[in-house]
């Protein structure tokens, strides 16, 4: 007998895996350009955040939160409610530098896996609507 897991585990798992994957890959990256912008606590932020990635089961709304703060720093947001609106070291940043061009390569490809992380939503209840209903007979 083979056991099936419901498809909004099985979404939920695709997003997982898809996070996991870019933070394996440009992890260390994020850190240091985390770190570049807001210092030990953002390079802290992000580390705490990977160690909750290897920790999870499942992408939880908070972790989704965590992602969308860090998309915030890296792209100079002031808007997050968790920076700090007196980050001194902004203006030390070259917009020449190769670290700049570096945060700016990471900064789209931490965008690009939250729109992948929302298609995945949008896929999943796609499926929910899609499934029929069905009547007692």
């Amino acid at each position: 007998m083979q056991c099936k897991l419901p498809r909004e585990t099985l979404s939920a798992d695709l997003q997982l895996a898809a996070v996991r994957a870019h933070f394996d890959k440009h992890g260390s990256a994020l850190c240091t350009a985390a770190g570049l912008i807001d210092g030990e606590a953002a390079t802290a932020r992000v580390l705490r955040l990977m160690t909750g990635l290897r920790e999870a089961s499942r992408l939880d709304r908070a972790t989704r939160r965590k992602l969308v703060d860090l998309h915030w720093l890296l792209s100079l947001d002031l808007v997050g409610d968790s920076l700090d609106p007196e980050l001194w070291s902004w203006p030390l940043l070259d917009p020449a530098s190769p670290e700049v061009e570096e945060l700016c390569l990471l900064t789209d490809r931490l965008y690009d896996l939250l729109v992948e992380i929302g298609e995945l939503d949008d896929g999943r209840d796609a499926q929910a609507v899609a499934v029929p209903t069905r009547n007692a007979a």
